[in-house]
């Protein structure tokens, strides 16, 4: 295991980590410390809990936007490589277009 010295609004913090993950836990921590920065700027220092609570918070939320757009473009990218789903749409288009021609040669 390794060990890395990170720095989160201000304060140094020592934590471990799997070798070869130092350089990512430093850009994680980097990246918590903007949020927090940003949050301290708006709303002050208004203690070392809350602050990073909020930090947290706020970067789940960018996680939970992040999956849900993943998960849409996952569900888009499916209709489109998925064989039977464009073949469903296909038959659906079909009927729909077999019911308009009845439908204006009922009422020619």
């Amino acid at each position: 295991m390794a060990r890395v010295e990170i720095e989160v609004n201000g304060r140094p913090y020592k934590v471990t980590c799997e070798d070869g993950q130092e350089r990512r836990l430093t850009e994680l921590a980097r990246y918590l410390d903007r949020h927090i920065a940003e949050l301290a700027e708006t709303l002050g220092q208004i203690g070392e809990a809350r602050i990073l609570l909020l930090a947290a918070l706020t970067v789940c939320d960018e996680l939970f936007e992040t999956r849900g757009r993943l998960a849409a473009a996952e569900e888009r990218a499916r209709g489109v490589a998925d064989p039977s789903a464009a073949a469903d749409r296909i038959d659906d288009a079909r009927a729909r277009i077999e019911q308009l021609a009845e439908k204006l040669k009922d009422a020619g």
